[in-house]
């Protein structure tokens, strides 16, 4: 089987429709993508073990790609499975009273360069198990430009921890080719993000990704490795993100399913989860994830 391949130094900063492809592969391809961290592979910790950092720009999250899809259109759908993650040897992380939801608590600015042992790491003289998941992922939007900082119907900086191996992300297609780029990879965060980062660490992705005809939802979806199924919504703010999900979780089951509209609210309000995924980018993204009730994509 042929492996596709794209290196880190082939990314963008901002998903457009006019994007150059970085790399072009057919319907079915499995591609492996080497991610730089989200501050370039740059930050760094007073005495970090990795030396100095190759470069000085800090903090714009690279995607690599773009990744042209040959035989996909708009109306189509990206469906996109993660096969593997596997993270550097070395995470960075940061907190500061300039951003992120706990800004106000925030006494002192650390910069923190924590090792990746074995599926694990240690902060604070805790220690825990590693779950790598794809920070930033998306496709090129209808026009303009969407900067790799911000989530959208496109997919983009929805730092969703569900997007993990193991996991399929069906993507909404506007432009030909699809044009997807990734990176932003955690080796672990949870819900929210509340500080303003995860385990960021550079990685490489083993990704699949297959052409879905004519079909097409408003939002990304994702089927995480647990089987739920989840509308990934992004709004100003979270009530508006929950809402769009929610609303987009029933247009879903609706489409889907012989069950009457009301019956399926009432469902709904038993088999559905609205969960945060992210509170600290420039829109912040919710998920409602269907679980006990599986309705395939296509």
């Amino acid at each position: 089987m042929k492996i596709y391949e794209l290196d880190d130094t082939r990314y963008v900063t901002a998903l457009s429709a006019d994007m150059e492809p970085a790399l072009t592969v057919p319907d079915g391809a499995v591609v492996r993508v080497k991610t730089q961290d989200c501050y370039m592979n740059n930050l760094r910790a007073e005495d970090d073990p990795r030396g100095p950092a190759p470069g000085e720009a800090v903090g714009c999250n690279p995607a690599t790609g773009p990744i042209y899809v040959t035989g996909v259109e708009p109306g189509d759908t990206l469906q996109v499975d993660v096969l593997t993650i596997e993270t550097g040897d070395y995470a960075s992380m940061r907190i500061s009273s300039r951003g992120g939801l706990m800004r106000d608590r925030v006494t002192r600015p650390i910069m923190r360069c924590v090792p990746l042992t074995g599926g694990e790491a240690e902060l604070g003289g805790v220690r825990f198990a590693l779950d790598p998941m794809i920070g930033v992922i998306g496709v090129a939007p209808a026009e303009g430009s969407i900067d790799t900082e911000t989530p959208g119907a496109h997919g983009g900086n929805m730092d969703t921890r569900l997007i993990t191996e193991g996991s399929t992300l069906y993507l909404p297609v506007r432009r030909p080719g699809g044009l997807l780029a990734l990176g932003d990879v955690h080796a672990l965060m949870g819900d929210g993000e509340v500080c303003i980062c995860g385990l960021e660490c550079p990685a490489e992705v083993t990704l699949s990704v297959r052409v879905l005809h004519g079909v097409q939802e408003p939002w990304p979806m994702l089927r995480d490795r647990e089987g739920g199924m989840s509308v990934l919504a992004s709004a100003q703010t979270l009530d508006q993100a929950c809402k769009l999900a929610a609303d987009g979780m029933l247009d879903y089951l609706r489409a889907r399913t012989d069950v009457d509209e009301n019956e399926i609210i009432l469902l709904m309000s038993l088999l559905t989860h609205l969960e945060v995924s992210q509170v600290v980018d420039p829109l912040v993204t919710a998920r409602c994830r269907l679980t006990g009730w599986d309705v395939c994509f296509a």
